[in-house]
């Protein structure tokens, strides 16, 4: 499955190497992901988020605080495939972060009678190496989601959750039929702490994409309020996203520890392959 990111061959694994016919060679890590991301495609030392903002998301992940983002996720992968004869489904997270999205989800496929194979890159390693740790059935890579290390129309179901992506690189690498499922923050997202902390806040603009070779076939509006578990998921989510980090710390703890609803606010789009 994996693609040599230099010369695009396959990679064949020989142990705890993976080698394509061109003699580039990528060894496996410890924890079982493939670095395919070489040093002349970084735009910095460490790309990608940091292990605080990663290691807080996965705390909050295993809060089931987005739970019903990836349930929807998840049902609309049942509704847009389940007439496809693919003899193996390839599902890809391009932006995987820590995981989360990805495990549960392929989880919840299997549950639904659908053996999803499962693939994950990010540009940052910290997120793929805690991915490899905890979901072993899945398959992850260091990798920019510009140039994704995989074959064409390798897959049947892309990904993209909270992250950049490239339009051509799906066209290239999605199936005829296959999905590309892209969610974004609904205008009202996370709306309780930006009106905690900017004076005038602003809703999140939606946006038009443009997707050439493939057709809008669902665009759906997902609204809830997060449901705490504990007071460290709570802190979780506050260290998740960049509006703390830009506080005084005293203010930043204040909204940690103030009783407040949190709303979830998503759009999601799903294109498939013409």
């Amino acid at each position: 499955m994996w693609h040599c990111p230099l010369c695009q061959h396959p990679l064949s694994q020989q142990g705890k190497t993976w080698r394509c016919d061109h003699r580039h060679s990528f060894d496996e890590a410890k924890s079982g992901y493939l670095n395919l991301l070489p040093v002349q495609h970084k735009n910095s030392k460490q790309p990608g988020d940091d292990k605080t903002m990663l290691n807080a998301r996965r705390c909050f992940h295993d809060g089931e605080g987005y739970l019903p983002l990836m349930q929807s996720i998840t049902s609309h992968i049942i509704q847009h495939t389940q007439s496809a004869q693919w003899p193996v489904f390839n599902l890809y997270d391009a932006g995987c972060g820590e995981g989360s999205y990805l495990g549960i989800i392929q989880h919840a496929l299997k549950s639904a009678d659908i053996e999803a194979v499962a693939w994950g890159s990010d540009i940052a390693k910290h997120a793929v190496d805690i991915a490899a740790k905890r979901f072993k059935s899945c398959h992850f890579a260091v990798a920019s989601s510009t140039r994704l290390p995989v074959a064409d129309q390798s897959l049947q179901t892309v990904l993209q959750v909270f992250a950049p992506g490239h339009a051509a690189e799906y066209a290239r690498v999605i199936a005829e039929g296959g999905l590309c499922i892209m969610v974004d923050p609904g205008p009202n997202h996370l709306w309780e702490i930006k009106q905690a902390i900017y004076d005038a806040p602003r809703q999140h603009e939606d946006k038009d994409v443009v997707m050439p070779g493939f057709d809008l076939v669902a665009k759906d509006a997902l609204s809830f309020p997060i449901d705490f578990s504990n007071a460290a998921m709570r802190q979780a989510l506050m260290e998740m996203t960049p509006y703390y980090w830009r506080l005084p710390q005293d203010k930043a703890q204040s909204l940690v520890d103030a009783d407040f609803t949190v709303t979830a606010d998503f759009v999601i789009r799903v294109f498939k392959r013409q």
